[in-house]
C-alpha cells in the first residue's frame, strides 16, 4: 500500500519539473480574416447542400387547414304594443291588464 503512494507523489513532482522547465506555450487565436472565410464558406457549402435536398425531393403537400366555426346563437325577444287592447296572449293564456299599456304576442327571431 505504501509504494502506490510513492509512485503518484514521483510522477506529480516529475510533471511539476516539467512544467517548470519547458516555457509556456501561448495559444493563439485565429485571425479576423480565417474566421470571416471560414464563415462564409461554411454558409456556402450548408446553402449548397440545402439547395440541393430542396431540388432532389419534392416538399409534401401541405396539410389541409381545419377551419372551425363557433356559432353563437342569440334569440331576441320584442314586445310590439297593439294599440286598442288591453290584454297580453302568450301560449294560449289572456291576461288582462287595466292601466298599463297593451302588447301584442311574444315575437322571437334568431341570428
Amino acid at each position: 500500500m505504501g509504494r502506490p503512494v510513492v509512485v503518484a507523489r514521483a510522477a506529480t513532482t516529475r510533471e511539476g519539473i516539467a512544467e517548470v522547465t519547458e516555457p509556456a506555450r501561448k495559444s493563439r487565436r485565429p485571425g479576423p480574416a480565417l474566421v470571416i472565410w471560414s464563415s462564409i464558406v461554411l454558409f456556402a457549402v450548408l446553402f449548397a447542400l440545402l439547395t440541393y435536398q430542396l431540388s432532389a425531393n419534392q416538399p409534401p403537400p401541405p396539410r389541409p387547414v381545419l377551419v372551425r366555426k363557433v356559432l353563437k346563437r342569440s334569440v331576441v325577444t320584442t314586445y310590439v304594443p297593439t294599440p286598442g287592447r288591453n290584454s297580453v296572449s302568450s301560449s294560449g293564456a289572456v291576461a288582462s291588464e287595466s292601466s298599463s299599456p297593451s302588447y301584442a304576442p311574444v315575437t322571437t327571431g334568431a341570428s
